[in-house]
């Protein structure tokens, strides 16, 4: 699939905005599980819950840069999809653009911590 030299250049560009965004979601992490170790055991379990949602968005962040790279590569939107390390998020975008559940990849779902 070719794309025009400024759409290709484009998408790598947000993909690598996207990876820094990730990684200022690093710092916050680190800034939170340091809270939650300061949080009384009452507090800590509600905790856990929103500093796993900030784990799932920077994983579903590092995936979407990911497509976009390979899509900026010339992928076609099925391969790129497929590279995907977060299947609920390839099915979801593949849905979009017709393609069905088969497409997806089976494995490395998120990873809490």
């Amino acid at each position: 699939m070719a794309l025009p030299a400024d759409h290709a250049a484009l998408l790598r560009a947000v993909a690598d905005a996207l990876l820094q965004a990730r990684g200022r979601i690093d710092g916050i992490e680190a800034m939170v599980g340091e809270l939650i170790g300061q949080a009384t055991s009452e507090n800590r379990g509600p905790a856990l819950v929103q500093a796993q949602a900030l784990d799932v968005l920077g994983q579903e962040i590092e995936a979407l840069s990911g497509i976009l790279r390979r899509l900026g590569q010339g992928e076609a939107p099925d391969q790129a999809l497929d590279a995907a390390s977060l299947s609920d998020l390839s099915v979801r975008l593949g849905a979009v653009v017709g393609l069905t559940r088969d497409h997806a990849p089976d494995t490395n779902e998120v990873e809490l911590f």
